[in-house]
C-alpha cells in the first residue's frame, strides 16, 4: 500500500556550503568535497569523492556539513536533478539539498524516487540568474511512498539492472584500457612483434632519424591532413529555431562530457528536418572531435545525427584507419591542446590539428593492428549494445514501480 508523506518525512534534508576559498588552510585536506561538476560525467550511483577536498578547519568555518556514508545527494542549481549516493563520509557545496534518509525508508529507494521525479521537481524551481530548489521546498515536496519491504523489493530490481550495467562499464573500459596499451606499446614506444613475434625497438629492430625524433626503418611521418580529411561540423542559425522535442539527433559538446564511452549514442537535443541542410550530417561509424568548450575529445558516433560546429569530422582515412586515429588523439590530447587557444572556452583551431605532425607505420603493421582494433571494436559494441538494452528496461520500469503500477511480490 503506498502513502502520500513529505520528503521531510523520509529523512532530514541537509544544505551545503563552501569554504573560503582563498584561505589555503581550509583546502586539501582529507575530507571529500562534492559539487554539481563532479555528478556531471559520474554514471555510477555511488560516488566516493569529488575534484577537490577540504580541511577540518574549512568545514568547522563554513556551512558545510560532513554527510554520513548512505545520504543520498541531489543538486538543487546548476542545475536540478543530479543524483549520487555518497560511499562514505562526504561534504558538499551550496548547489546540493541531500537527504540523510531515516531508518523508516531505503536510501537506494529514495535515489530512484528522486530520479523518478526531476522533471517535476524542477517545476517548483525559483529564481531569476539560475533556477534553484529551496530547502523549505525541498523538504515539503510529497510523494507517494510504500512500505519499507517493498521499497527493498523494488530496490533489488532495479539496483540488480544498474549493477549489471556498471559492470559492463568496467568490462568496457578494460577493454579501453587494454586497446590505448596496445597504441603505446605498438606506435609509441615501437614494441609492435616484429616478423619473429618480438618487441621490435628492444630485440635491435632498425630505427632511424625522422623530425619527431627515431622511428622505426620504413615508418613516416605525415601531417594529420595527408592521412584523414577533416571537415568542420556547421550549425542552423539562430538554433533556437530549430530544436524540436523529437526530430534529428542534434550533438552538442554536453553529449560527450557526460560519458567515458568512446561511443556516442544518444543526444539531449534535437532539430527540425529543415535544419539537416544547413548543419553537417554524420553517420554511424565516424569519428568526431570536439574543438571547443571542451576540446579534444574523441568520439565514434552509435547513431546518424547532426553536429554543429564545434566538431571536427574526420572521413577519407589514407595509410591509416579510424581506430588508429581515434587513439591517437586520445594519447595526444595533452599535447594537441597545448595549441588550444580561448580565454573563457578553450579552442583547437582547425588548421592547427590539420598540421599536427602523426607517425604512419608501414602497411603490413598497420593491418595488424587493425584486426586487434577491430576485435576490440567489436567487443565494446556489444556491451554498449546490451547496456543500451537494460537502460531501456530500467527506465521503462522505473516509472511504473514507483506509481504502484507495477507491484512487486513480497514473498
Amino acid at each position: 500500500m503506498f502513502r502520500r508523506i513529505k520528503l521531510s518525512e523520509i529523512g532530514q534534508i541537509v544544505a551545503g556550503g563552501t569554504p573560503k576559498t582563498k584561505t589555503v588552510e581550509y583546502w586539501n585536506g582529507d575530507i571529500p568535497w562534492i559539487t554539481p561538476k563532479d555528478l556531471s560525467s559520474h554514471t555510477s550511483m555511488h560516488i566516493s569523492k569529488g575534484e577537490r577536498n577540504i580541511s577540518k578547519n574549512g568545514l568547522d568555518n563554513s556551512s558545510a556539513k560532513l554527510l554520513p556514508k548512505g545520504t543520498v545527494l541531489f543538486t538543487s542549481r546548476a542545475p536540478i536533478g543530479y543524483v549520487a549516493i555518497a560511499d562514505n563520509e562526504v561534504t558538499t557545496n551550496q548547489g546540493f539539498k541531500s537527504i540523510i534518509v531515516n531508518d523508516d525508508n531505503d536510501n537506494i529507494f529514495v535515489y530512484y524516487l528522486l530520479k523518478n521525479n526531476i522533471s517535476a521537481i524542477e517545476n517548483y524551481a525559483n529564481g531569476s540568474t539560475f533556477k534553484e530548489i529551496s530547502g523549505t521546498v525541498m523538504k515539503n515536496l510529497e510523494f507517494d511512498i510504500p512500505s519499507l519491504k517493498e521499497q527493498k523489493a523494488i530496490v533489488h530490481i532495479l539496483s540488480t539492472l544498474d549493477e549489471k550495467i556498471e559492470v559492463n562499464n568496467q568490462v568496457n573500459k578494460t577493454l579501453e584500457n587494454m586497446a590505448q596499451a596496445i597504441f603505446k606499446q605498438w606506435f609509441v614506444d615501437f614494441e609492435f612483434p616484429n616478423e619473429d613475434g618480438e618487441p621490435y625497438k628492444s630485440s635491435g629492430g632498425e630505427m632511424v632519424e625522422s623530425e619527431l625524433g627515431m622511428i622505426p626503418k620504413g615508418w613516416e611521418v605525415k601531417r594529420v591532413n595527408d592521412v584523414t580529411r577533416i571537415v568542420r561540423g556547421a550549425s542552423p542559425r539562430p538554433i533556437q529555431h530549430f530544436m524540436v522535442d523529437d526530430g534529428i539527433p542534434w550533438v552538442k559538446i554536453s553529449d560527450a562530457t557526460t560519458s567515458d564511452s568512446r561511443f556516442l549514442a544518444s543526444t539531449k537535443e534535437f532539430i527540425k528536418e529543415e535544419g539537416r541542410s544547413k548543419s553537417r550530417e554524420v553517420t554511424i561509424g565516424t569519428l568526431i572531435l570536439s574543438n571547443s568548450a571542451t576540446p579534444g575529445i574523441p568520439k565514434i558516433m552509435k547513431i546518424n545525427a547532426c553536429v554543429h560546429d564545434g566538431w571536427l569530422i574526420f572521413d577519407e582515412f589514407k595509410t591509416v584507419n579510424r581506430d588508429y586515429m581515434y587513439y591517437f588523439l586520445k594519447h595526444e590530447r595533452d599535447s594537441i591542446l597545448q595549441l588550444s587557444n580561448g580565454s573563457v572556452f578553450r579552442n583547437l583551431k582547425t588548421d592547427i590539428l590539420k598540421n599536427y605532425k602523426i607517425v604512419v607505420p608501414r602497411l603490413d603493421v598497420m593491418e595488424n593492428a587493425d584486426k586487434l582494433f577491430r576485435g576490440i571494436s567489436e567487443l565494446l559494441d556489444n556491451v554498449e549494445s546490451q547496456n543500451g538494452q537494460l537502460i531501456k528496461l530500467r527506465d521503462s520500469l522505473l516509472p511504473k514501480l514507483m506509481s504502484g503500477e507495477i507491484r512487486v511480490p513480497l514473498d
